[in-house]
């Protein structure tokens, strides 16, 4: 059925083809044979000569249209067009147009016409009509129509007319029309039959490649295509890179890595079934919006290789953009719909890499560097992230051995009742030195927690903190410690188990154990964190929520987690004494309401100091009251504040 479809279409444009390319010579003979009609018999008539020439401009005026339609027809098939049964009627209009300006001729001017000019009227338009005959052969209706609406109407007034010369002459006229009209119709069948059978045999040797293109595409399918997606595996992909530079060294393009966001959910929750059509459908959406010129793959797993050739760097972006913003629609997987997100690198060709593999690891590097600044975005590769990348590789490879080289350290910085002025409790915060350099904690723990080491430096750091407390306990003070952890130990399923153990080892005492997560724990699985910290306040450990208002928390979230001390951020306490303190005031009525404790932190001046008592927060932190202490230092400042 199909194949038959293909067949009607081809012989369309075919037939369609063969009227077009008569118009151009029907126009120039149609327009010399009107001109000689109106100019080469003249009369003393005014009137009858004026009427001929306004015949004549409509002629021409009909003449026009024909060509712009031929022209039209032309820019249209020069953009593969496809042409249809509408193309077909509109040259039929034109055509049939043409016609009846003709027939229309000898009808009017009849009764004007001398016997010479009557005889030449009738050879003219029965030998143009015979032309016409021929020249539109490929369409039946339009030959035969042509054909009758040209002489057919002159012959009957003839044949009507009292004269018997003109009675001979219409039945001359009458013959040759009905003859002319069955030679039309001869003419018609025979290039039917010829249109037929050419694309009769095109098709047939068309279907005899396409079966030859489909053998080879299966095989290039199992050998360059990935089975799930349909785009280029990895081998096809680079293969196809190397020929674009190859053709086109000198034209630049950009290498966008892809990685989805929250597809490890979909995988863990839904199955992976329901993962590998989230990755089949986002293949379909980024290969609608790619040029279909440049090579996309899928590189593995929920990541994506697309090949870009710009014109800007915001073009770039806004490609991008468009990419994530397609991406991150929802899936109908299920009952319900899903969403997954997307952060791409990219890198561009020449400029960060002339050789895929420099590329492709130049891309990624951005990808995953955006990833940890926020996701969902677009970041791009440049010499200070190769730079920055070679020093995370560099401090991932020391971390490693760190601990037992004895390169990390504790310091602590006192937290301070606001209303009495003693020590509440003492914050641990990690230090590292390495090779004569302090690297802060700012640039290190993300890189522990993205190679996986920061579930045992977050456990050494709690048992240092709690044996160094141990320490200074000792003569009788009981000393209270505040510890970081990161949202990734919280996550692990055995934190807590490590965590009692440890305390149970050592012999301390959980309730003097405060435990501080940042906000982006609002952002992680909720159901899990809720767990862990409520094991950890059954253990009498408790709950800070540090950095508060920079991040993710909601007033709801926070109800549910039942944290017992929120943190302000050093960013509201700073402008305290302006907007800052409005900040402030809001948390503190929550506060009272919720039922937990307010720590002020980077608290640097007594003017603060004092605003932030007469607002009534609990305790405050800052270099107002100490920086952060070395243990000797520790000792000295808690010797000389508690004698």
């Amino acid at each position: 059925m199909e194949t038959n479809k293909e067949v009607k279409q081809d012989e369309l444009q075919e037939a369609l083809r063969l009227l077009y390319a008569n118009v151009i010579t029907s126009t120039i003979v149609s327009a010399f044979v009107s001109t000689a009609f109106v100019f080469s018999f003249n009369s003393s008539d005014q009137e009858y000569s004026s009427n001929k020439i306004i015949w004549w401009l409509i002629m021409m005026i009909g003449l026009l249209l024909r060509l712009f339609d031929l022209a039209y027809y032309r820019k249209k098939t020069s953009q593969k067009y496809t042409s249809s049964k509408k193309d077909l009627w509109v040259f039929s209009s034109y055509s049939l147009l043409t016609a009846c300006i003709w027939g229309a001729y000898p009808l009017y001017f009849f009764p004007f016409s001398n016997p010479g000019e009557l005889a030449t009227t009738i050879i003219i338009i029965c030998g143009i009509a015979s032309g016409v005959a021929n020249m539109w052969s490929a369409h039946r209706f339009t030959a035969v129509s042509c054909v009758l609406v040209m002489s057919g109407p002159y012959t009957i007034v003839l044949l009507f007319s009292e004269d018997s010369y003109h009675h001979i002459m219409g039945t001359m006229g009458l013959a040759y029309t009905i003859v002319m009209s069955l030679s039309a119709v001869k003419f018609s069948s025979f290039t039917y039959k010829a249109i037929h059978l050419k694309n009769q045999n095109a098709q047939l040797l068309q279907n005899m490649e396409k079966k030859v293109e489909v053998r080879t595409q299966r095989i290039y399918r199992l050998s360059n295509v990935d089975r799930l997606t349909g785009l280029l595996n990895r081998t096809a992909f680079l293969k196809e890179l190397n020929q674009v530079v190859d053709a086109d060294p000198e034209t630049p393009f950009a290498l966008l890595f892809i990685d989805l966001d929250g597809f490890k959910q979909i995988n863990d929750s839904l199955g992976h079934q329901a993962g590998d059509k989230v990755v089949k459908e986002t293949a379909s959406r980024i290969a609608l919006l790619s040029q279909d010129s440049l090579p996309i793959c899928r590189w593995g797993g929920d990541e994506f290789l697309v090949t870009y050739k710009f014109e800007s760097i915001e073009d770039v972006n806004r490609f991008s953009e468009e990419l994530i913003h397609t991406i991150s629609l929802p899936h109908s997987i299920t009952q319900s719909k899903t969403w997954v997100g997307a952060t791409i690198g990219v890198a561009l060709y020449p400029e960060h890499g002339s050789h895929h593999d420099t590329l492709i690891q130049n891309a990624d590097m951005a990808m995953y560097q955006q990833k940890r600044i926020e996701k969902g975005q677009v970041g791009h590769f440049s010499e200070s992230l190769r730079l920055q990348n070679i020093r995370d590789h560099l401090l991932s490879d020391r971390l490693l051995t760190a601990i037992e080289k004895s390169e990390m350290r504790l310091v602590f910085q006192p937290i301070i009742k606001s209303k009495t002025g003693s020590i509440a409790c003492i914050e641990a915060l990690l230090r590292w030195h390495l090779d004569g350099e302090e690297v802060s904690p700012i640039e290190f723990i993300p890189i522990a927690e993205q190679y996986g080491m920061i579930k045992n430096i977050g456990l050494w750091v709690v048992e240092k903190a709690c044996q160094q407390i141990i320490t200074l306990s000792q003569n009788g003070r009981a000393l209270t410690v505040s510890i970081n952890v990161s949202v990734i130990q919280l996550q692990d399923r055995e934190f807590v188990t490590h965590i009692k153990t440890l305390l149970t080892r050592l012999k301390f005492e959980p309730s003097l154990l405060h435990i501080e997560i940042t906000e982006s724990v609002f952002a992680a699985d909720k159901t899990v964190l809720m767990k862990q910290i409520k094991a950890l306040q059954e253990m009498s450990i408790k709950i800070s929520i540090d950095d508060f208002g920079t991040g993710y928390s909601s007033l709801a979230s926070m109800q549910d987690l039942g944290v017992d001390i929120v943190k302000i951020d050093k960013s509201f306490i700073d402008n305290v004494n302006g907007s800052g303190s409005n900040i402030v005031h809001a948390v503190m009525q929550i506060s009272q309401s919720m039922g937990y404790q307010v720590v002020a932190e980077g608290v640097e001046s007594l003017e603060q100091v004092e605003k932030l008592n007469e607002i009534g927060v609990h305790f405050l932190q800052g270099y107002y009251f100490s920086k952060p202490l070395e243990v000797d230092q520790l000792t000295d400042y808690l010797n000389d504040r508690l004698n």
